[in-house]
């Protein structure tokens, strides 16, 4: 006999969700366990799911690095992999054009065009700001990029991890790769 009563369901979305929450609170109770902020150094940025993370006050984000981990929002460069990372998000939330982070990447990369990259700045408010976390990977010019993201009067949203990847080109590091953690 088949039952065909109607069963309660938990949504697909929960159990994501729970484990982005435990990370989270992971990673925190990590960092101040561990003896909390080293000195000053750099910034960061990405995107892709919702999660609530503590405000920041308005407009900060410090730039620093604990051990291996760097935090920031700074306007970076094309020095390295991480301020690479850095200018890309900064010509995102910060220039708001598409065009100028797509010269952050690398041209035989398989990213959207400096147009695809702007439809995707549109749609973000007008006075958003971002916060980044930023590791290494397991292979030179490879990073986990967090972003978080704050929009005006919203809570914050912590975007799944992305997987950067960086190489030399030329006198410049730029981005070759940008996708999901798996």
């Amino acid at each position: 006999m088949i039952d065909r009563s109607k069963r309660r369901r938990t949504p697909r979305w929960v159990a994501p969700l729970a484990a982005s929450v435990a990370g989270a609170v992971l990673i925190g109770v990590g960092y101040f366990q561990f003896g909390g902020p080293a000195p000053a150094s750099t910034s960061a940025s990405t995107t892709l799911s919702t999660v609530a993370a503590p405000a920041p006050a308005v407009g900060h984000c410090p730039s620093e690095q604990v051990g291996s981990l760097v935090r920031g929002n700074g306007p970076g460069g094309t020095d390295s992999g991480v301020s690479a990372i850095m200018a890309f998000q900064h010509a995102y939330y910060v220039a708001r054009s598409g065009d100028q982070a797509r010269t952050l990447v690398a041209g035989d990369a398989a990213l959207p065009t400096g147009a695809q990259i702007q439809s995707g700045i549109d749609t973000i408010p007008v006075g958003t700001t971002h916060c980044l976390d930023i590791t290494p990977g397991a292979f030179a010019g490879q990073y986990f990029v967090t972003i978080t993201e704050y929009r005006p009067d919203e809570v914050p949203i912590v975007y799944n991890p992305q997987l950067v990847g960086t190489t030399k080109v030329g006198a410049k590091t730029l981005i070759t790769s940008i996708g999901p953690v798996r």
